[in-house]
């Protein structure tokens, strides 16, 4: 039926079949058959879900995640609900977060929310994740409910984040937190502006009403004054309760057993294991020790962890004997032990089967890496020290983490594995070592990494070629980091020529793209543009035929870069616009491969003077490039920024920020075009701010070698009106300029030449020189390098056009574009605004002129994102300005900025 949405159930039964474990982290608990309803309750979760923020905090035992689940299926919440059990592992801050995209995109079916993703990268950054999320939650009119149970057991880093996100939540978001402690989220202020409904033991403690109600709905008739009783005692705790209702229930001396029975966690634990565990027959009580290993578990999980082959049918006997066993979907297939019960279970599993318990984690491991829960697999591996089948799961697997970002999963087993079973497999010495540089901690990698290569000769002949393969894209991504490019590649090539180990069948179609993208990435930066350009061609070939999404993604924003740098204008434009549609469509556009195709972009903008468009993509790059490690991409982002501020004629802050980035980029190595380009454009200026003589000094250094060092000499000599000194500057690389040139330095070239000729009055020859740079720049829209002359060049453009040129549009465009930035702005004290902007709006209007985006205008202000929008609807309406560029060029007619 057109707008029905799909039950939770018919999404999770849509999800691949690798993602089995997963879908119990998003189903709603199925709340015990017995549930006792509790009306003051479930009308303050109504209450507290009109608002953004609900918090159950109590201990284990009160009852949280009964109460919720039983309001879910009363049907009581005001849309969708997205639930997410938390378990240890939900503490990598990717592993949360990927999670929680997860279950928003399942409970809701919203193409928006399915859509998002995290990007695989190390150390996450929040940024790569809320400013998406956030727009695709303010696109939904209907509420949406996100529970995060268990919250208590992810990082600080994690808890911080969501302080963030309460901080100004989406209309549409209902957050709802169970936790066993108060997380850091500011409750105080919360609770002043009104936005936090808490629901704490004291409530969740059973009123003598309730508890009397429960008796009778767990069939355990006893007296009013002995509910009273109990009620007393275990002070309305709900397992309490609930363990004394199911021991009356059977026990030969009810009485008896509730004059002893004291309610507290001393007493509950003694019952557990004395009533509960003890009572059980032979045959369930091994099946419960041995199940408790795992945080979750099916029937097909419980016969690998017992060997049984009917662990469906034990695990539904155990919830309706009230073993204290939860099931977690309206299936029956998934279970999770009471907290309470579990670490009493596993505390009787190591006292009665210790030497059992190493051979459980290893069918645990077993059994949840063939479901595709790699994660846990791991963590099992480490706790039950089973390192064969670790160093089995981590060579088969770890390429994989790599390229999904989940490297942290090697964590436990990489910290726990005895040193000499690691050095004596250099397949898994190579994992560690990526591991390690994916943490970013390149003197920890480097010994692992030695040690592969030592013993690469080990390596089994069937996994020669994978291993070369990987060693060569480990090394290549260390070079892309590193401070030698050029020796990573020549190490990366060696690899790669050891025979077909990029054409043969032994290597995966995953490992083969991401090696292609990362060698195409360091050739890029080593200046070999067209290698990078057919690699990084391949790599995305590759990628997208198997699916490998974030390797397409890298592969083709990395050759938008390689393009632009080739001078191929077209095809850097094609893809970075095709990257970054992928970037918003994932919620990937903080991303270093983001960065890099917004570089592209916004250099090809400069060069087109589109100057507003070239501001808003540097404002994005400068959020995901702030704590990069790839100095090279830092450079290219910083010709762009200072090129764009020396445009808009703001020399002396380019000068500075081009120093002050000098220093971050330290000793190394970067593209020979972007280093000559970055000489250039600091000796223009130097002359600029009034060192006319330094930066002639730092220009002559280099303009023998240099194109671009001679362009800005040249300019500096027509200038100087010295004619003749830029005619023979230029002269001596006109006479050989080939297409290894960079595009815009050619065609600048030619132009320069034209000036000069025409300043020596050679007008024939000038007109020559500047129709070979109008054929080089009307293909590619080059038009900064004619309007950056401003009326110096409008007589000779005007005269080119009665000489005759086969680019007649493009000139007489640009002659008007001249002529109209040369006209004198309107004067300001004439014009009125009709409504005056407030305080607020001409705050938000002061950074307009800069390459901060709305999410950074709001940090700095400590507003809201969906503020900022509106404050800037209203300054677009009042200044009559249909954007942020037409804006900002009002404000500064009426002086409201400078």
């Amino acid at each position: 039926m057109i707008g029905e949405r799909p039950s939770q159930e018919e999404r999770a039964e849509s999800l691949p079949a690798e993602h089995t474990v997963l879908k119990t982290k998003f189903s709603v608990p199925r709340g015990p058959s017995t549930m006792v309803s509790r009306s003051r309750l479930l009308d303050s979760l109504d209450a507290g879900v009109q608002g953004p923020l609900t918090l159950l905090a109590a201990p284990a035992g009160a009852g949280k995640t009964a109460l919720l689940s039983s309001w879910v299926a009363a049907g009581r919440a005001p849309g969708p609900v997205a639930w997410l059990a938390l378990d240890a592992d939900d503490a990598d801050r990717r592993r949360f977060w990927r999670a929680v995209l997860g279950t928003l995109g399942h409970a809701t079916g919203d193409a928006r929310l399915t859509a998002l993703a995290v990007s695989p990268r190390e150390p996450m950054d929040i940024e790569l994740v809320l400013p998406a999320l956030v727009d695709a939650l303010e696109a939904r009119e209907e509420p949406l409910v996100l529970v995060l149970d268990d919250l208590h057991l992810v990082a600080e880093a994690v808890r911080e984040d969501i302080e963030r996100l309460v901080r100004y939540p989406p209309p549409s978001l209902r957050l709802v937190l169970v936790t066993r402690a108060d997380p850091p989220l500011g409750l105080g202020r919360l609770r002043l502006e009104g936005w936090l409904t808490e629901i704490r033991s004291r409530d969740l403690a059973f009123t003598l009403d309730e508890a009397a109600a429960l008796f009778d709905a767990l069939d355990a008739p006893i007296a009013p004054d002995e509910v009273a009783t109990l009620w007393q005692r275990t002070e309305g705790w709900s397992a309490a309760l609930c363990l004394a209702a199911m021991s009356v229930r059977g026990h030969p001396e009810p009485s008896r057993f509730i004059q002893d029975f004291a309610g507290t966690d001393a007493t509950v634990s003694d019952y557990l294991l004395s009533e509960v565990l003890v009572r059980q027959p032979p045959d369930l009580r091994d099946f419960l020790l041995r199940t408790s290993i795992v945080d979750l578990v099916c029937g097909e999980l419980a016969d690998a962890l017992t060997g049984g082959s009917d662990g469906q049918r034990m695990l539904a006997r155990l919830e309706h004997g009230g073993a204290l066993l939860a099931a977690l979907d309206e299936h029956g297939a998934w279970y999770r032990y009471h907290p309470l019960f579990a670490e009493l279970l596993r505390a009787e599993l190591r006292a009665q089967l210790a030497d059992e318990v190493e051979e459980l984690h290893r069918r645990a491991a077993v059994w949840l890496a063939a479901h595709g829960d790699r994660t846990a697999a791991l963590r099992h591996v480490a706790l039950g020290h089973a390192w064969d089948l670790g160093i089995e799961l981590v060579i088969d697997h770890w390429v994989d983490l790599l390229i999904n970002g989940e490297m942290a999963a090697l964590r436990p087993i990489l910290e726990a594995m005895p040193r000499a079973r690691v050095d004596a497999c250099p397949e898994l010495s190579l994992a560690f070592g990526a591991a390690m540089l994916a943490f970013g901690e390149q003197e920890l990698a480097e010994p692992h990494l030695r040690a592969a290569q030592a013993g690469a000769e080990k390596v089994p002949l069937e996994r020669q070629a994978q291993f070369a393969a990987a060693s060569a894209a480990v090394g290549l991504y260390e070079g892309r980091f590193g401070r030698d490019p050029a020796g990573a590649l020549e190490a990366a090539r060696d690899w790669l020529g050891r025979g077909p180990v990029l054409e043969g069948p032994d290597v995966s179609a995953h490992l083969r793209a991401l090696v292609l993208t990362q060698l195409g990435i360091v050739e890029m930066w080593t200046g070999d543009l067209n290698a990078a350009v057919e690699h990084l061609e391949r790599a995305y070939a590759v990628a997208a035929e198997h699916g490998v999404e974030w390797t397409a993604f890298a592969s083709s924003a990395y050759l938008a870069l390689a393009s632009l740098l080739r001078g191929d204008f077209a095809r850097a434009l094609r893809r970075a616009d095709q990257t970054l549609a992928i970037a918003e469509r994932c919620g990937w556009a903080r991303s270093e491969p983001a960065a890099a195709a917004s570089c592209a972009l916004a250099a090809v903008w400069i060069q087109r003077d589109r100057l507003d468009e070239a501001e808003r993509l540097i404002g994005q790059t400068s959020a995901a490039l702030r704590e990069t490690r790839e100095r090279p991409l830092l450079a290219v982002h910083l010709l762009n920024r200072v090129q764009l501020l020396s445009d808009r004629g703001e020399h002396a802050g380019a000068l500075d920020l081009l120093r002050a980035t000098r220093e971050q980029l330290g000793e190394c190595p970067l593209p020979a075009q972007i280093r000559e380009l970055l000489t250039a454009q600091e000796g223009l200026l130097d002359a600029a701010t009034g060192e006319p003589e330094a930066g002639r000094a730092l220009l002559q250094r280099t303009t023998a070698s240099s194109l671009a060092a001679a362009n800005a000499l040249a300019r500096l000599d027509l200038l100087e009106g010295e004619a003749q000194a830029a005619r023979v500057t230029l002269a001596a690389h006109l006479d050989d300029l080939d297409d290894g040139v960079p595009l815009p330095i050619r065609a600048e070239a030619w132009l320069l030449d034209a000036l000069t000729l025409d300043a020596l009055a050679e007008h024939a020859a000038a007109a020559r020189s500047l129709e070979r740079s109008l054929d080089l720049a009307e293909p590619a829209g080059l038009r900064r390098i004619v309007v950056s002359h401003g009326s110096a060049i409008g007589p000779l453009l005007r005269r080119h056009v009665r000489y005759g040129t086969a680019h007649p549009a493009m000139v007489g465009d640009l002659v008007e574009t001249i002529e109209r930035r040369g006209r004198p702005a309107r004067h300001a004290a004439r014009e009125v605004l009709a409504e005056p902007l407030s305080e607020r709006e001409q705050a938000i209007l002061g950074y307009l002129p800069s390459m901060m985006s709305n999410q950074e205008i709001a940090g700095a202000l400590m507003i809201s994102v969906n503020t900022v929008k509106t404050h800037l609807k209203a300054i677009y309406r009042k200044l009559d300005a249909p954007g942020r560029r037409e804006a900002v060029e009002r404000a500064r007619e009426l002086a409201l900025i400078p």
